[in-house]
């Protein structure tokens, strides 16, 4: 980590990004996954197919994908606390303008812009905590930020189910989402430059040959990393993570017959696990964990048996079925800790921690894209038995890449 800056500056800047950081995350959450936790009160209210609502889910997706690698390139090259403000203004607007229209299409693209404003704030956060930093401290406050972003997660379950659905309709979720995001834009404006205040952070330095020479990230160093199985299990987590989560309100109307905002409400069980997970990898990374890859192996293979058990005992009983889902999605939380918020930050000697941070992120989304059409279609022609099926191949090809990177990544580290 960077420690350009003198004592003094860096424990201010620190203590106010430790509070900044987090608190861009559960914006982000906010404004992201709201859809998501809706979509199964828009397919009752608008009569409309599982594969049909979940167009704008996977737009969205698309361009957050694509958005991250554009961002992370963006984040090396440009102030990154601008680039945040840019993502969180543009997101709340999207927000805000989706529950005015009722054309599905117009809702689409407006979603598919919000994925692209949503890339714009994780790769320059990671690139801002990198820099200001060290790991012990790089390692608390990312913990702290992905626990935010989950409880942000958790709060939309609260309100969508038990106030919004409920008494009025699902559009004032997003009315709620894009006022959370406009107020915490403005906190990060005026608590960035406060604690920024006289520092010249992230200014262009002139460097020798020498050191650009020792700091080039090259094709052959990263694919003898054995990045390229690393990307794989990356996408895997993605589908995971972020299918389950995204279906399983969904899943449990058609198989127990629940109203949905009954169900939504349930499955807030499903985030409180992934707090829980990501606190507990934090204090085991903190202290234990000495090469990520590794546990990130043994993480996905608890969730491949969770995905087994699940399949085997899903009909018995709701309460087991939600509690194995938050389970499985939690353990995925996991391996996006190990695999999203600590790798990156192996790339700052060679000068690119936002750029490497954007394209690992993207790659989460491509599975995630791919999880929220493609379950939706299965369940749509095959049943939800089949679903569980794909899950169980996705986690066994997440946990064989993880597996198979672990040696490459510990000689590319070390």
């Amino acid at each position: 980590m960077s420690t350009a800056l003198n004592t003094k500056q860096n424990n201010t800047i620190v203590k106010m990004l430790s509070l900044l950081c987090p608190l861009v995350y559960f914006a982000s959450y906010m404004t992201r996954k709201n859809y998501s936790i809706v979509m199964a009160d828009i397919i009752i209210s608008e009569g409309i197919s599982n594969a049909d609502a979940s167009l704008a889910a996977t737009l969205s997706l698309i361009s957050y994908g694509i958005g991250q690698i554009i961002s992370g390139i963006l984040g090396d090259k440009f102030k990154p606390q601008n680039i945040i403000l840019c993502g969180l203004s543009l997101t709340t607007l999207m927000n805000v303008l989706m529950p005015v229209t009722d054309d599905f299409t117009v809702r689409s693209i407006i979603w598919f812009i919000n994925g692209f404003a949503q890339s714009m704030l994780w790769p320059p956060l990671v690139r801002i905590m990198a820099a200001t930093m060290d790991k012990t401290k790089y390692n608390e406050v990312c913990t702290n930020v992905n626990v935010a972003g989950i409880s942000g997660t958790i709060l939309l379950y609260i309100t969508a189910s038990s106030i919004w659905i409920k008494y009025f309709s699902w559009k004032y979720v997003f009315i709620s989402s894009a006022a959370v995001s406009g107020i915490i834009a403005v906190i990060w404006v005026i608590g960035f430059s406060k604690a920024s205040k006289g520092m010249k952070l992230f200014e262009k330095k002139e460097e020798s040959k020498e050191d650009k020479k020792e700091s080039t990230l090259s094709a052959k160093k990263l694919f003898a990393s054995g990045f390229i199985f690393i990307s794989v299990a990356i996408i895997a987590q993605g589908a995971l993570r972020d299918g389950i989560s995204d279906w399983v309100p969904t899943f449990i109307i058609n198989t127990f017959n629940m109203e949905s905002s009954s169900a939504i409400l349930k499955s807030v069980l499903i985030p409180v696990f992934g707090v829980i997970s990501v606190k507990l990898v934090g204090v085991v990374n903190g202290k234990f964990v000495k090469d990520e890859v590794k546990a990130a192996a043994v993480t996905f293979g608890t969730g491949l048996m969770g995905c087994i058990l699940l399949l085997l005992i899903y009909k018995e009983n709701q309460y087991i079925t939600l509690m194995l889902s938050a389970v499985i999605t939690g353990f995925m939380h996991g391996v996006n800790y190990f695999l999203i918020c600590i790798v990156p930050a192996r790339f700052e000697k060679y000068n690119a921690v936002s750029t490497m941070s954007g394209i690992i992120n993207s790659l989460t989304y491509v599975g995630s894209a791919a999880a929220t059409y493609g379950f939706g279609a299965i369940s749509d022609n095959f049943g939800w038995n089949t679903v569980l099926i794909s899950w169980i191949a996705v986690a066994a090809v997440g946990t064989a890449c993880c597996i198979v990177s672990i040696k490459p990544w510990k000689r590319f580290v070390s």
